[in-house]
């Protein structure tokens, strides 16, 4: 399937086993600038030495993509029962700080967004080789 090169959102399926579920994060395509931007956060020098930021570069860019998720996948507490939360503004379960609780109670999945959009989008074919051999190594 080609890559296409549009503005449409892209949507990510993580399994999670906190909830023992699947759950699909929608995002937006970054920006050139905020790949270079979220490269350089990720070691900073202070001094003489490096820093790492991982978890914050990622908690970061993850929520700046972050435009939705499916819904159903999650759910907050109200009068002390547990009901659905959409992202979606026309669904009857919307919650317009849908992103600020997701940010807050499954930070873990936002910074997986972040890592896997940033960091992993794609491969080149000598990694990809490798881990084609590695793969048939384990099954043997």
């Amino acid at each position: 399937m080609p890559r296409r090169l549009s503005d449409e959102l892209n949507e990510l399926k993580i399994y999670d086993s906190l909830s023992g579920s699947e759950i699909v994060l929608y995002y937006r395509t970054p920006t050139t600038q905020e790949t270079v931007r979220y490269n350089n956060e990720l070691v900073t020098r202070k001094r003489n030495k490096l820093v790492t930021r991982f978890g914050e570069t990622r908690q970061k860019y993850g929520a700046a993509i972050l435009e939705g998720f499916r819904e159903g996948d999650f759910e907050k507490k109200a009068d002390g029962e547990y009901v659905p939360i959409a992202s979606d503004p026309e669904s009857e379960h919307f919650d317009p700080n849908w992103k600020e609780l997701v940010q807050s109670k499954a930070p873990d999945l936002v910074g997986l967004l972040g890592r896997c959009v940033f960091e992993s989008a794609a491969e080149d074919e000598h990694e990809r080789e490798e881990s084609e051999e590695s793969e048939d190594a384990e099954q043997d």
